[in-house]
């Protein structure tokens, strides 16, 4: 994995106030000042020096995360169906 990658939910929390459009040293501005984790601030400082009009740019030049299907939990089992066989809520 690269040192360069972040979560969506990380980025997002990060630029929670930044003001678009905003040049790259504009969001690591304020990313380190909401106190942005390592991975995040690696993340924006790997993003090209253009200036981002959205949250939705800035998100499609970071590299983000995305956990592999099969590694997420698996989702909870409905005690009626596990029990039964069937939902009947449905």
């Amino acid at each position: 994995m690269s040192t360069r990658v972040t979560t969506q939910a990380a980025v997002t929390t990060a630029l929670a106030d930044v003001d678009f459009p905003a040049d790259k040293d504009a969001l690591l501005a304020t990313a380190e000042r909401n106190g942005a984790d390592e991975a995040t601030i690696r993340a924006l400082r790997g993003v090209p020096p253009v200036e981002y009009r959205s949250l939705g740019e800035v998100l499609s030049s970071v590299e983000i995360n995305t956990p592999d299907p099969a590694e997420r939990p698996a989702p909870p089992v409905n005690p009626i169906e596990e029990e039964l066989g069937e939902n009947r809520g449905s």
